[in-house]
């Protein structure tokens, strides 16, 4: 390569500092400390991510780290074009609001008024649901998953759309509860399309990214089409090496844009100086959606409206394959960061992180309850056993000397429990939920409480059941899906039940909750499994229950032992 490509390249990579006004002294140190949050994808061959920071729609600095594609060795830059997964959310919601805003889609409307080859689900489902996650349409991956397919297959949107045409039942009655995910906005996308006759890549280019200048940011829905100097997935091999990711999504609206640091600077001032639509179009993509008894659920057009390390934020992260992204608006300072990575790297931190080298100090609320570093043995003992909701894998507790560990199904990942002076606990980090004791005589249930109003899920406590060969070979059969088009096959071997399908990778035992619940380990799609029987006390049926798809029925079409 001549000299002169070279530093080309390097410059190409190096930050970006807006207006060309010269570095202070202030500019330098947090680039350094930004450096450092990336310093380990500065090293040979590794992938890697971009960083922007923006102030009133400007770059205030913008630098990638690492290789985009590892083989032909090209280098992240603000320039790259990364897939941001559910970052899209916030894109396909703005389509679809500047479409309300025209009087052209109706928000409070049944989606089968756009959409008339959807499901008859015996609730009305809205486009604002949609939009809020408040439908209670079961997520197209999970059931993807529980189909045996894998998402590293060609995805198509028409593929997801025969799925959820398929699907005959919800996870809940639309509006009384929240649940992310993503087919609402695969059906978004579809909205888009009946209303416009446009897809929505050319709905978004015409509408969205040529008015603001993204000129390196669309929606990406043909895995055959060349872009020059994309970034490509990678993750680490158990070996140290390299590898791709394969990443064959040709479904839009949930995922699928393609964009830059530099571009979303222009996003970004579009939220606060609107270009596009006006300032009623921002307050509507900005308010958090709502229940039907109207709870808020923290969930706008697209965007998180819950605070980003103690400050008023609207934000979205996005995971496909090992492209990970993030992006955070701060309205109250007209400030935004984004990190856009094609490795898997906690891009939230990092966000956060960069956040707080150019906002002011935030103080930590008063209300935060201080943790307990040795929690007193009476405790341990009282939250040591296993704990049981419908639909959800058991929460099971143990104590290890002076710590309880908790584990979830049979994830076999146990966790440390941290307590905290308020009488709760946390299992995970504490940013999207926390446990709490239910004390009547003793400890009868513990509640998962989500942050924010939502409301708490109940696990009530139990004794696990472990029953005999005799009686695991009742629940013995195939069991066949229509919704899914697939037959799940359960067997009992070595005193144990396990379930196999024809698309499933391998045959996987369970573990016995109930005398008809049973949980599922982490590889496996469904993560448990509840027996349903008739008034004679026959099985007829199993319901799957995935993290986003509930009670997904398979019919037993052949009983017995194999």
């Amino acid at each position: 390569m001549r000299p002169v490509c070279v530093l080309a390249m390097v410059l190409a990579s190096c930050s970006v500092f807006a207006s060309g006004a010269a570095r202070s002294a202030t500019d330098v140190e947090r680039a350094a400390a930004i450096d450092g949050l990336f310093a380990e994808y500065t090293r040979a061959g590794s992938p890697g991510g971009a960083v922007g920071v923006y102030s009133k729609g400007r770059v205030l600095y913008a630098k990638g780290y690492g290789l985009a594609d590892l083989e032909a060795g090209i280098p992240i830059t603000p320039q790259t074009q990364f897939h941001v997964a559910s970052v899209s959310k916030q894109f396909t919601a703005y389509a679809i609001a500047l479409l309300v805003q025209e009087g052209r889609i109706d928000l409070d409307a049944d989606i089968r008024k756009y959409l008339p080859d959807t499901p008859d689900f015996g609730h009305v489902v809205t486009v604002r649901q949609l939009v809020h996650h408040t439908s209670g349409i079961r997520d197209y991956s999970s059931l993807l998953g529980l189909g045996g397919r894998d998402l590293r297959d060609l995805l198509p949107q028409q593929k997801i759309v025969n799925l959820l045409q398929r699907q005959r039942a919800l996870n809940f009655a639309p509006g009384t509860d929240f649940l992310y995910g993503n087919s609402g906005y695969v059906l978004l996308a579809e909205i888009v399309r009946s209303v416009t006759g446009k897809t929505l890549r050319q709905f978004t280019t015409e509408r969205m990214f040529t008015p603001l200048k993204m000129s390196r940011t669309f929606f990406m829905d043909d895995i055959g089409e060349l872009v020059p100097g994309r970034a490509h997935s990678y993750e680490l091999d158990d070996d140290g090496t390299w590898q791709r990711f394969p990443l064959n999504y040709e479904s839009v609206g949930s995922t699928g844009l393609l964009t830059t640091v530099e571009d979303l600077a222009q996003w970004a001032g579009n939220l606060s100086a609107p270009k596009l639509g006006n300032a009623k179009l921002t307050s509507l993509i900005s308010a958090s959606g709502k229940l039907t008894d109207g709870t808020p659920v923290h969930y706008a057009f697209g965007l998180f409206d819950l605070p980003q390390a103690g400050r008023t934020a609207l934000s979205h992260s996005g995971y496909d394959a090992a492209f990970c992204a993030h992006v955070t608006y701060y309205p109250e300072h007209d400030f935004a960061v984004a990190v856009l990575a094609n490795t898997g790297m906690d891009v939230d931190a990092k966000v956060n992180a960069i956040a707080n080298l150019y906002l002011p100090a935030v103080t930590a609320g008063a209300s935060e309850p201080a943790v307990l570093q040795s929690p007193k043995a009476s405790s341990l003992d009282a939250l040591s056993g296993t704990f049981f909701a419908p639909d959800h894998p058991a929460m099971s507790f143990r104590r290890d000397g002076n710590r309880l560990i908790a584990e979830r199904g049979t994830r076999g990942d146990g966790t440390s429990v941290v307590f905290r002076r308020d009488g709760s606990f946390d299992v995970d980090a504490r940013n999207r939920e926390y446990f709490r004791p239910v004390l009547i005589d003793g400890v009868t249930a513990i509640d998962r409480i989500p942050n924010g109003p939502l409301p708490a899920q109940r696990y009530r406590r139990i004794e696990p059941v472990s029953s005999t060969p005799e009686q695991l070979t009742k629940l013995a059969g195939d069991y066949r899906s229509e919704e899914l088009d697939v037959t799940y096959t359960f067997t009992v071997r070595n005193q144990r039940l396990v379930v196999d399908c024809f698309w499933c990778a391998q045959p996987v035992g369970l573990t016995q909750v109930t005398s008809d619940h049973f949980d599922a380990p982490k590889s496996f799609a469904a993560r448990a499994f509840s027996f349903v029987r008739n008034a004679r006390g026959e099985v007829v049926e199993v319901r799957m229950h995935s993290d986003r798809a509930y009670g997904v029925v398979l019919r037993r079409i052949a009983p017995g032992a194999r």
